[in-house]
């Protein structure tokens, strides 16, 4: 999906490929993907396995010279992954017929590859260059179609490509790289696509975390910037006014409360200034029907 350039001065882009690089936010997707192949080791106490992912970092050649050390983000990334795939799966398995689950700025996201496609219908959407290393490395299959689209002024672009019914939108990593205009563009236009109405699961984190965050290794080198924190999920409903009665905030999950104690402990300082908020979540909204 279309992501605001980089910070000035960056480095050179991280080659993945004989035809393929990665350039500004994009690199970024290299790192929940090493997370995902190393959960074992990063985060064990959640059992999570990635078979795809493994895979995937290893015809890379991913290592910490490409994604940094901060073990903090990946094991929030980690995190991210299980809640998300357990949040999803409870909202498939009370659909009466398989649903379209569109994945916006997917990367080299292996949630399709974990859940299957029997209760789910995929479309995966990302700017050109990254559907093209997505269709070498996770080629398209009966179920999973990739589709190349800008966030957010060119989702209309997928609407001819989403079945019938209410969809699921997965907006996971790329909302803190957009600005509060972009956000609600967004939305609006997710809107715009679910005239039957959709649930939508995204993750959020509060200015605190993304104030400290960006001086964590990795994207201290991919020198990225982070415009849009959210303290307070139920504002999402308030971002878009004209929206506010179609859409809905049903509940968030504290991503942190699924990594021991210790495993927090950078987060102490920002923890104060959100005065008790979770620092990230996953929320689930939901659209009304037009």
């Amino acid at each position: 999906m279309q992501r605001p350039d980089t910070e000035p001065d960056t480095p050179p882009k991280v080659g993945v490929g004989r035809d393929e690089t990665l350039a500004g936010v994009s690199r970024t997707l290299l790192i929940p993907l090493y997370a995902r192949a190393h959960a074992a080791r990063l985060l064990p106490e959640v059992a999570f396995h990635d078979t795809a992912a493994q895979t995937l970092a290893g015809r890379l050649a991913l290592d910490t010279r490409a994604v940094g050390r901060d073990h903090f983000t990946m094991r929030l990334c980690i995190a991210r992954s299980v809640v998300l795939e357990r949040e999803l799966r409870a909202l498939l398995a009370t659909a009466a017929r398989p649903r379209s689950v569109v994945i916006l700025a997917c990367g080299l996201d292996t949630l399709p590859q974990r859940v299957g496609t029997e209760r789910a219908h995929w479309l995966c959407a990302d700017l050109p260059a990254v559907t093209a290393l997505r269709d070498r490395l996770l080629p398209p299959v009966q179920g999973i179609a990739h589709a190349s689209a800008a966030l957010p002024d060119g989702l209309a672009a997928l609407a001819g490509q989403l079945g019938a019914g209410r969809p699921v939108f997965l907006l996971e990593g790329i909302l803190p790289y957009l600005d509060h205009a972009q956000v609600t563009a967004t939305l609006r236009g997710l809107a715009d696509l679910a005239p039957q109405g959709a649930d939508l699961l995204v993750d959020g984190y509060h200015p605190a975390l993304l104030a400290f965050a960006r001086f964590g290794d990795g994207f201290r080198r991919m020198r990225v910037r982070f415009r849009f924190g959210i303290a307070d999920t139920r504002d999402y409903v308030q971002l878009a006014p004209d929206l506010a009665p179609r859409l809905r905030h049903r509940a968030e999950t504290d991503l942190l409360a699924l990594l021991l104690w210790r495993r927090r402990l950078r987060t102490a300082v920002p923890a104060l200034a959100a005065g008790g908020r979770p620092l990230a979540t996953i929320a689930h909204l939901e659209l009304m029907p037009a």
